[in-house]
């Protein structure tokens, strides 16, 4: 009897830690005809963690590398995972909060293409996915002031490549290089994916506008020269030369101001842009 007990308890620790290595070691991962396949997760069991970010939720992301050499992303409350197929190197790269989602930035190296990057809009366990890049250049990228959109600019001969992302969608316009962008830049950005070359400074409170240059201080008025005190040479001196310095200087006319004509409001900015169709994954199925 006591031999049965102890058979049946080691039955169920063994099927308790089966059923663990089964609910963390599982992922599915989309098939490319819009079904999943589910299988073992190798990167979660042997693979390598290389970096973890957190989403506007508080839930963590995780980049990670399975014994095969293969990228992925994996959310901490998710089975599904997001698979950067071609990638052989990917690093996460920036991490912002627009709007309602988590926007997540990898970069990526690909066989014949040194740098391409993954877009990942996060809402919970759904995420929008886009792959941009031109292959040679770091993107500089900016977050608007109002938290609400997020430029990803591009070198483009005289002109930036510019996607824009912004109420869940992502746009592709080309735009007017901006004072103060040096299109011709290695790098044109730094690993964080901040514009490189002399700083440039920022209105205080303005987040990541690097376009707005603060003008310098005006300079100081000169001091006026001290008063001649009274009876000294130079004051007699001056008493001579004022009737002529009077002649000399026409009489400044008082005019009432002019009405201040009403501002007109700023035109604006006005470009065709096109827009780039996501892969949607709802990481719960």
């Amino acid at each position: 009897m006591y031999k049965n007990f102890a058979s049946a308890h080691w039955r169920k620790l063994i099927a308790g830690v089966a059923a663990g290595v089964l609910l963390t070691g599982c992922a599915m991962t989309p098939n490319g005809r819009g079904g999943v396949l589910m299988g073992l997760d190798t990167a979660e069991l042997f693979g390598t963690p290389i970096s973890t970010f957190r989403l506007r939720d508080g839930t963590e992301g995780t980049l990670r590398k399975d014994p095969q050499g293969k990228y992925s992303i994996k959310l901490s409350q998710a089975f599904r995972v997001v698979p950067l197929a071609n990638a052989i190197t990917a690093r996460v790269a920036r991490v912002e909060n627009v709007g309602e989602r988590t926007v997540v930035i990898v970069e990526t190296q690909e066989r014949g293409c040194a740098y391409r990057y993954e877009v990942l809009a996060f809402q919970g366990t759904d995420v929008l996915q886009w792959t941009v890049g031109n292959c040679k250049d770091r993107p500089r990228v900016d977050v608007a002031a109002d938290g609400k959109s997020l430029n990803i600019d591009f070198p483009n001969y005289n002109r930036l490549s510019r996607m824009i992302y912004t109420d869940n969608r992502l746009l592709n316009a080309s735009v007017a290089v901006p004072p103060g962008v040096d299109t011709r830049a290695q790098p044109f950005a730094d690993d964080a994916l901040r514009g490189t070359g002399p700083a440039i400074a920022t209105l205080p409170g303005s987040g990541n506008d690097s376009g707005r240059v603060i003008p310098a201080p005006p300079a100081a008025a000169p001091a006026p020269a001290a008063a001649p005190k009274a009876g000294s040479r130079a004051s007699a001196r001056a008493r001579r030369q004022e009737p002529s310095a009077r002649t000399a200087t026409p009489t400044a006319i008082s005019l009432p101001a002019p009405r201040a004509a009403a501002a007109a409001p700023a035109a604006p900015m006005i470009f065709q842009a096109e827009e780039i169709k996501p892969v949607v994954i709802d990481l719960r199925k």
